[in-house]
């Protein structure tokens, strides 16, 4: 509540004022100014002598409730100001009318200040309790990155360009990709204050915390299977890498060197529309959320019947190849980053929203030839981003001849785009987060990506086998019938388990199945012939093959869930929760 006092002065003569104080006037929105004279009778009634007295002060209090409008009240008493002035009411109630104008006027002010003050944008991604110090000295020394202007990058994507340039780009200032408001609101909505203040978040939202010891491992490739993160709410994670004391600050560099995350952004919104602002490229034809959505809605519908396909192992089958992931939040402290390695061989865009970073970039076979040379001596692609801009650099660029490279210093607002093929390694100068995507959009990689999931044998990948029986493995993409690999590969499907073949099968058709819904919306990739491990026959045999083992296998599943052509698209498949065997679960 809010308490001030409105006194009037009732002087007489100049001598030295007399204050009483009295309880009776409590002063409420609409107030009747007569009740002042019924107040004054009152105090007449318990002994005052207003003759006798030089000068009366009276204290009336008016109080403003939580749920009492500031505005109105306001308002209000201007209206009676303004009433008291019409009527040429005594001065002194013009004055004390005045002052509770004055004094509720403030009030108003400071209201519209903290509003104006938590509307703000915060400049920093973590708040100074949990900030640790900058690392601007490791800046790089020269940014080579080739730099695009804004409103140039988006002439060219309209002129029909996609983002895999030939080679990486730096928008300085990207933050004219935005509507008007929508940077200041992003960057407001994604500082760690905010997410922390996320009841839903904190309750639902659960970080894979590595320790420095176990994450030093995974670097190396030296961790057991069993081997499992510690599953933490994001305010945990902000304390065990962000939070030091003014005696003991957390440090930069091998302290936080473990701490970046990477993480699925739609775990971190509460809804679509929370990341809608951060789709700056609707020029972009991207196949990857299309792609999402098909599977989403296909494991929806079968969400009744996935358990008595594949059992116990039903939900991790789902957790691993269900769902794919193409936007992302990186964040992290002071002196925090991966490891150098390439984004799955797609292009991206990352948009860093608070902080600092450093970027290095290299194309595939510049890494290659390093690494043959470097390998043993100094295992870079193993370690830190911190320690390889602190100690690996030097030495790959004086003894192993490293020159073939680019750098960039990304600051808030910057967009970095890089392409296919490229390496990358990011070290954060300071407290960051960024969002990325990946983009796929070319024929040539929508071809690798499926075959690189359904059938390349030269990778190992033999998962289409699974939908032929094994004196029908000769039909398969380049098998000639008794070839030594098509006799080896007879002979190794003959002994696939049930176990192993039904997820199998389900995975082709998972991935078959998302390549070819993209049929309508993006027509120019021609994906029902695009390769010849997925087309409308694959996915008839899938399907026929998955219904023939569940008999075998004496299951009760009808597959009315799993079209018998595949679809064109994901709106041709039953939205969650309206088809047979819908389930919003899964």
């Amino acid at each position: 509540s809010s308490h001030f006092d409105s006194r009037p002065v009732i002087a007489r003569g100049g001598a030295r004022p007399r204050r009483v104080r009295g309880a009776f006037a409590a002063v409420v929105i609409g107030m009747d100014l007569r009740r002042v004279v019924v107040s004054a009778v009152w105090l007449l009634s318990l002994g005052f002598d207003f003759a006798g007295a030089q000068t009366l002060k009276l204290s009336p209090t008016l109080t403003i409730e939580k749920s009492d409008s500031k505005t109105k009240t306001h308002e209000q008493v201007v209206g009676l100001l303004e009433h008291a002035k019409e009527k040429k009411l005594e001065s002194n109630v013009v004055r004390f009318l005045e002052n509770a104008v004055q004094q509720l006027q403030k009030v108003l002010d400071a209201a519209k200040a903290v509003e104006e003050k938590a509307s703000e944008a915060p400049k920093d991604f973590t708040p100074q309790k949990y900030r640790v110090k900058p690392m601007p000295k490791l800046q790089a020394k020269k940014s080579t990155v080739k730099k695009i202007a804004a409103k140039d990058l988006r002439a060219k994507l309209k002129e029909g360009k996609n983002l895999n340039f030939a080679e990486p780009l730096l928008v300085t200032n990207a933050t004219a990709l935005f509507n008007s408001e929508e940077w200041e609101h992003v960057r407001r909505h994604w500082s760690a204050s905010r997410i922390m203040s996320d009841e839903q978040l904190e309750k639902d939202l659960r970080i894979e915390y590595w320790p420095p010891d176990k994450a030093r491992a995974r670097l190396v490739g030296n961790m057991l299977q069993m081997e499992e993160p510690e599953l933490v709410s994001f305010s945990r994670y902000l304390i065990i890498c962000f939070h030091g004391t003014p005696a003991k600050p957390k440090l930069p560099g091998q302290n936080t060197e473990h701490c970046e995350q990477t993480v699925d952004a739609a775990s971190m919104a509460r809804n679509a529309s929370e990341l809608q602002e951060l789709s700056i490229f609707p020029e972009l034809q991207n196949a990857m959320p299309i792609q999402a959505e098909f599977r989403r809605r296909l494991l929806a519908a079968a969400a009744d019947e996935l358990p008595t396909i594949l059992g116990k192992s039903a939900a991790r089958w789902r957790e691993r190849r269900g769902d794919i992931s193409f936007r992302y939040f990186v964040f992290g402290p002071s002196g925090s980053g991966d490891k150098l390695h390439a984004e799955n061989g797609l292009p991206f865009f990352d948009i860093l929203i608070h902080g600092s970073r450093r970027w290095l970039l290299l194309r595939e076979e510049e890494m290659m030839q390093v690494a043959e040379k470097a390998r043993e001596a100094l295992e870079f692609d193993k370690t830190s981003a911190y320690m390889f801009f602190e100690e690996k650099l030097p030495e790959l660029k004086e003894e192993f001849g490293l020159k073939q490279y680019v750098e960039a210093n990304q600051q808030a607002g910057d967009l970095v785009i890089v392409p296919s093929g490229w390496y990358r390694v990011s070290l954060s100068l300071a407290d960051s987060i960024s969002y990325y995507e990946t983009i796929l959009s070319e024929k040539d990689a929508l071809t690798a990506v499926t075959e690189n999931n359904v059938w390349r044998p030269q990778m190992r990948q033999y998962q289409l086998a699974f939908c032929y029986e094994p004196q029908d493995l000769h039909m398969l993409p380049n098998v000639e019938k008794g070839s030594q690999f098509h006799d080896w590969l007879k002979d190794a499907i003959g002994k696939v388990k049930n176990d192993e073949l039904l997820p199998g099968i389900l995975s082709v058709l998972l991935q078959c199945g998302s390549t070819m819904a993209l049929d309508m919306a993006m027509p120019d990739l021609r994906v029902r012939s695009l390769t010849k491990a997925c087309t409308p026959e694959v996915w008839r045999q899938c399907r026929s093959r998955l219904k023939d083992k569940l008999k075998e296998k004496g299951a009760s599943a009808t597959l009315s869930w799993l079209p018998e052509e595949p679809p064109r698209s994901p709106e041709e498949l039953a939205a969650p929760g309206t088809g047979a065997g819908g389930s919003d679960e899964l």
